[in-house]
Formats: C-alpha cells, structure tokens, sequence
C-alpha cells in the first residue's frame, strides 16, 4: 500500500468527519497535498458548499501537509491547528479540491531546527479551494483561502503511519 493510500484510511479512520464528507487524497509530492470533496454531501440551502464543509476540507489538506512532511523527515508527532482563517471569495458551485504547499516548496529551515532541539514547532500553511477537477496546477483563481498555523509537539522518530 503506497503512503499515500496509507494516509488516506489514518484520515477517515481518525477524522470520521473526512469520511462522510468524501474526501480523497490525489497527490502528496514532498511539498504539495491535493484533496476533494464532492459538492452533495457538502451543500448548503442554497446549493452550494457549506462553508463549514469548505473550511473542513482546507484544514484537513494543511493538517495533511504538516503531517505528510513530518513522515519524510522520519517524524511523528501531535498535530493540532493552533488558529485558522478562511476567506470565502467566491461560491462553491462544484464537486471542489483544496491544495496546500509547503512555505517556499520545503519544510522550513526555522521549523526543522525547532523540531530537532526543542521537539515541537509551529508552521504556517496557506490552502486553496477551487471549483472543478482536481489538479496540482490549478489555472484560474481559488473559491476561497484558508490560513492556519499548526503547532507540532511530542516529536519522535517514526515507527508507523
């Protein structure tokens, strides 16, 4: 079972929330996660993305990407989003996908060295939401923005996923 297959059962097994909403995991390359979500189980009123669902799918992909990271570096750790804002820019009008990079495309330098004296950290991570079919490289302008800073403690060497 490849990491990222592995990553996606720890989701919904430990998040039921991600399970019922239907997230999928897409892509994890070292620096970049790709999630969906389809728009039906995830609607509102109006026929749109719920925006509690919206912002649950955002902090899911950046909790990923923190988690994701920290099993490159050989890690694991407790991940907890500290805070998190989300601008609703537009409205969700489609099956949706979020995708969040790490800081400059790598774990940060200042990150790394807190993790290695200290056993804890805290990044900041920036998740776009768009309408349509998931891609890495999205071409048009994100539905909505979240930021969330997570904070990374009881860091250990890896045993399991």
């Amino acid at each position: 079972m490849s990491q990222l297959s592995l990553f996606q059962k720890r989701v919904h097994d430990e998040i039921p929330l991600s399970r019922a909403m239907g997230i999928q995991l897409h892509s994890w390359d070292g620096h970049s996660l790709l999630l969906s979500a389809p728009l039906e189980p995830n609607s509102n009123h109006q026929g749109t993305g719920f925006g509690g669902s919206v912002y649950a799918a955002a902090v899911t992909t950046a909790w990923g990407v923190t988690e994701l990271a920290l099993w490159d570096l050989g890690l694991r750790a407790t991940v907890v989003v500290q805070n998190g804002t989300i601008d609703y820019l537009e409205p969700v009008t489609s099956d949706f996908y979020v995708v969040c990079r790490l800081p400059g495309e790598e774990v940060p330098e200042r990150f790394r060295k807190s993790l290695a004296k200290h056993g804890k950290g805290r990044l900041d991570l920036t998740a776009e939401v768009f309408c349509g079919q998931p891609t890495a490289a999205p071409e048009g302008d994100p539905v909505a923005v979240f930021q969330g800073r997570f904070v990374v403690r009881d860091v250990k060497s890896r045993v399991s996923l």
